[in-house]
């Protein structure tokens, strides 16, 4: 077991006292990073994010699966919390243009509203209270993109044309960013 981790709307999840009061969770967060499919809500799994490779194949698994390169914001929790909260998890196929990536995903499943309310607190207090988040830059995406496709792990002509451009235009002043 370890640590599931979503990309999120890193903004969304803080507090906005003056409209909301301190501990509200802002239903943007919500309705944006937690928009379920079929009753389902997608992670990657990841061992321990305290190693900060782990943290970029996770942000691989992402970018590989984007329509274009942004900075990546991520959040994870413990999976272990999440299953004693009731939660039901299956693994799936992740959706990555990394092949060997594709095992690191699951689907929290059977989701309602309750369960969706629970998950944004837990996760919220994962963010705020726990510091459980990581933001990628665009200049890292790139980076980690571009390292994938040296080592053979990311076929770059099967990612889309704007992700593909802004490989072969990567120049060392860009990746600061």
């Amino acid at each position: 077991m370890g640590w599931l981790v979503r990309k999120i709307s890193r903004a969304k999840w803080e507090p906005k006292p003056e409209e909301l009061g301190p501990n509200a969770i802002q239903a943007d967060a919500v309705t944006s990073d937690l928009r379920t499919q079929g009753n389902s809500l997608s992670f990657w799994q990841c061992v321990d994010p305290n190693n900060e490779d782990e943290l970029r194949e996770v942000a691989l698994a992402l970018a590989g699966a984007s329509e274009r390169v942004d900075k990546i914001d991520i959040a994870w929790i413990k999976e272990d919390f999440l299953r004693k909260k009731g939660f039901s998890i299956e693994r799936t196929e992740g959706k990555t243009q990394v092949v060997d990536l594709r095992n690191k995903h699951v689907d929290l499943i059977k989701l309602d509203l309750q369960k969706i309310c629970s998950l944004a607190k837990c996760l919220c207090k994962s963010i705020r209270k726990e510091g459980n988040f990581r933001r990628f830059t665009k200049g890292e995406v790139l980076q980690i993109l571009r390292e994938a496709a040296q080592e053979g792990r990311l076929y770059v002509d099967a990612l889309p044309e704007r992700i593909r451009a802004e490989l072969k235009n990567l120049t060392p002043a860009s990746e600061t960013e």
